[in-house]
Order: structure tokens, then C-alpha cells, then sequence
């Protein structure tokens, strides 16, 4: 049965009472017309209860700006969306295209801070995230009684006399359901082993993120990864109310690595809301937190890695560094959704 604005239908039953399924839900393409989002291709998914966003295409397949119910369910940073066409791959110029949104993806060679690797120099978190998807298509279709809402897209990073890592993105969703599932098959199609670091970065703020609001993870046991974590002692789980001067902070969550599903959240109690993951942490076995308190830079991140975000340099130094031989491919999935109301939200912690 299909859960249809409080009724309970069957497909036949839901399209008797609809002319066009784009009256209650699917996708749409538009195009950003001006600043320097001018000429990005971007798709608006409504899944048809409250929950809408929005795939950016031209920048890696990512999600940008998302609502549940009118209700911002994603960060939208003071940068806004940037054409790929402005980026900057030197030093911490990302963070000039960083439009935060629902999830940013790092990598897919490197992921954490600049870098000099032999005569190759990797900017913050990687170029993926800026560079154009090719193959890009919209899907709609009935699967039994699911009507299923799927963007797909290919992205590609390559350089002559080196790396050809193909990320192929499957961004799908259901009618009626508030979650979204992200599939993505990450290929070697070159000749030797390449390197292989993907981070992503799912970006919440006000008003899921508050002084009403907590960090819920599965996690057996959560680290302080940077100084300003370590010095202060910080509650990972603790937010405030935007902060004077606030200096990042950031955590390793150990994910129980038995289990094929675990789970992080931010929570807001009083608004009986928020936004959580769940993935594997077999593929995903390194469970990161930003926390980013300040005034207007106001957001905290879940961020789930194949390894730990310290660059491909130390990563390699360390062993940390996973490698994709020629032709091989490394498969990951991972679910974003909403927790709407008291009911939801303790089902959801009985999960942890």
C-alpha cells in the first residue's frame, strides 16, 4: 500500500485520483541564471511527503539545498552554489566553492588538508565535488507498488600519465518515503593501482542544528581528532547556540565494525526533527564529525569515510591509504532521511 496524504492506496487506487504523477511527486531539471551559479544544471526531486532537494549535476552528482515541510534540512553555506568553472584547487580554496548543502562528496584521490604528493599537489577534500557529471539521466517509474524517483550520473577524474577513477552515482527515492538512498560504484578504468579516498560530507544547520539539538551515533566509542577538540574536552554530542570566535572541532566516531548498518544523527528535541545516515561500516569504517559552532558559520556535519581524512600522504605513510587495482571497483551505500515526530525519532534511537 502506498501512503498518500493520509489514505492508504494502491497504485491503481492512487492513479485514479492523479492526471500526472509530477502533481504529487518526481523530477524536474532547471538551470541556475545568475552570479557565479550561472549555468549549473541542477535536478529538483520532490518524493511527495515534505521532503524536496536538489542534485547538482555539475557538481559531482552531489545534493545541494533540501527542505522537510518548508523546513531547511541541509546547510546552504554563505557561498551559495558555485559553477565548477571557478574552482581553485590550490590550498583551501575549496572552501570558496564549498555551497555546503545536503552532502558534499570529498575525494576521490584525497581527502583532508592540502597536500604536496611528489610533484602532484592536492588542494582541501579533493576535486570530485567540482567537477561536471557526464552520462546524466532522470528516471521515473513504477516497481510493484513503489514508485521510485532516480538520478543518475557519471563523474569523472582523470589526468594524463595518471589516475581514471569513475564514480557512477544512483540517487533514488520512493514516493511517500522521506529517505534517500545513495549508490555509488567507484572504478579503476586505468592501467595501474590508483589510490582511492572518498569522504562524505552530509551538512546540517539551523534550525535542526540549536541549543535544543544533539549528536546521536552508534558509534562504541568517539574521539577528539583536532587540537581544538582535544584541548577543550568538548561533548561531541553537546550543541550550543552560535559561539564568538568558535574554533572548529573535530571527532572520530569507532564504529562497531560486526554490524552492516550504523547510524548517526542531529536531533533537535524541541522541534521533534531531524536528519540521519545509515551505511555499512565495512565500506565506510571511518566515522567523522564536524562541529562548526560560530557565528553564521553555523553547521555540524556527519561525515562517513573509507579511511581517515589525513591526507593521501600520511594515509599512505600510516597504511591507511586504500588503492583500487586496474578494472577494480569499490561499491558503497549509504541512506539520508528525515525523523518527523516523538514516534519516529525513539524508533530510531532503539536502532543505535
Amino acid at each position: 500500500m502506498i501512503n498518500a496524504y493520509g489514505m492508504q492506496l494502491t497504485r491503481e487506487e492512487l492513479l485514479e485520483r492523479v492526471s500526472s504523477m509530477s502533481q504529487i511527486a518526481g523530477a524536474r531539471v532547471f538551470q541556475y541564471t545568475e552570479g557565479k551559479a550561472c549555468g549549473v544544471k541542477a535536478v529538483e526531486v520532490n518524493t511527495g511527503d515534505g521532503l524536496v532537494f536538489t542534485v547538482l549535476p555539475d557538481r559531482g552528482m552531489d545534493i545541494g539545498a533540501a527542505r522537510f515541510r518548508n523546513i531547511p534540512v541541509s546547510w546552504q553555506s554563505k557561498v551559495g552554489v558555485v559553477s565548477p568553472k571557478f574552482f581553485e584547487n590550490q590550498g583551501h580554496e575549496w572552501l570558496r566553492s564549498f555551497y555546503g548543502g545536503l552532502l558534499a562528496t570529498c575525494g576521490l584521490k584525497h581527502v583532508g588538508e592540502p597536500v604536496q604528493d611528489g610533484n602532484v599537489f592536492h588542494g582541501l577534500h579533493g576535486r570530485v565535488s567540482n567537477t561536471p557529471a557526464e552520462r546524466f539521466w532522470i528516471d521515473e517509474y513504477w516497481d510493484g507498488d513503489d514508485y521510485v524517483i532516480k538520478v543518475t550520473g557519471k563523474v569523472r577524474e582523470t589526468v594524463i600519465y595518471g589516475e581514471n577513477l569513475v564514480l557512477t552515482r544512483e540517487i533514488k527515492c520512493i514516493y511517500g518515503q522521506n529517505r534517500i538512498f545513495v549508490k555509488d560504484s567507484v572504478q579503476n578504468e586505468g592501467y595501474t593501482d590508483s589510490p582511492f579516498m572518498i569522504m562524505y560530507h552530509i551538512n546540517q544547520t539551523f534550525p535542526i542544528v540549536s541549543e535544543y539539538s544533539r549528536f546521536y551515533t552508534s558509534a562504541d566509542n568517539v574521539e577528539a581528532a583536532n587540537d581544538a577538540a582535544k584541548e577543550t574536552g568538548d561533548d561531541f554530542s553537546k550543541i550550543d547556540a552560535p559561539i564568538k570566535d568558535y574554533q572548529f572541532k573535530t571527532f572520530i566516531h569507532n564504529m562497531p565494525m560486526d554490524r552492516d548498518k550504523v547510524y548517526q544523527a542531529i536531533i533537535n528535541e524541541n522541534l521533534e526533527l531531524g536528519v540521519y545516515i545509515a551505511y555499512n561500516p565495512k565500506t565506510l569504517p571511518v566515522g567523522n564529525q564536524w562541529k562548526q559552532l560560530g557565528q553564521q558559520d553555523y553547521a555540524v556535519a556527519m561525515e562517513p569515510a573509507n579511511t581517515y581524512n589525513v591526507g593521501i600522504v600520511e594515509a599512505r605513510k600510516n597504511g591507511w591509504l586504500p588503492v583500487l587495482k586496474p578494472g577494480e571497483t569499490a561499491e558503497i551505500n549509504l541512506e539520508i532521511g528525515v525523523l518527523s515526530g516523538a514516534q519516529e525519532i525513539e524508533s530510531f534511537k532503539a536502532k543505535l
